[in-house]
């Protein structure tokens, strides 16, 4: 499996491709549409990932490299890979980019899943409705 970097400029294409199916991550956190997370990438505010098997996309993340003060994470914003499929191409390209950490906000799901894999919760993230 190859992971490829879609440059802003060719989300569309990408969009077409598979990539639209991000929008099922964007479905389980309410925290953005779709639409609203293309745009995102499209701007260049996130970076997408994708794996390639062969001659198709199996693959797709929205990913974002955070400089924090005390280590560089990539924060994975969104993620359609069954079978976790990507998590070791993820691995490559932060350690590729000089990150120490991967990391992601996950609904109760995800995070078992990941946790299989070697993930560790660091904190859980809470809100009120105003």
């Amino acid at each position: 499996m190859k992971l490829f970097s879609v440059p802003a400029t060719h989300i569309d294409k990408a969009w077409k491709d598979g990539a639209f199916r991000l929008g099922l991550a964007c479905q389980r956190t309410k925290e953005v549409t779709a639409d609203q997370l293309k745009l995102m990438l499209s701007r260049g505010e996130l970076q997408l990932l994708g794996a390639m098997d062969g001659d198709k996309p199996k693959g797709w993340a929205a990913v974002r490299i955070d400089q924090l003060p005390n280590y560089r994470a990539l924060l994975v914003y969104a993620i359609h890979a069954p079978g976790a499929v990507l998590l070791d191409q993820l691995k490559s390209y932060a350690e590729h980019n000089g990150c120490t950490a991967i990391r992601g906000a996950c609904d109760d799901a995800v995070s078992r899943l990941w946790t299989k894999y070697g993930a560790q919760k660091r904190y859980q993230i809470m809100e009120f409705a105003l």
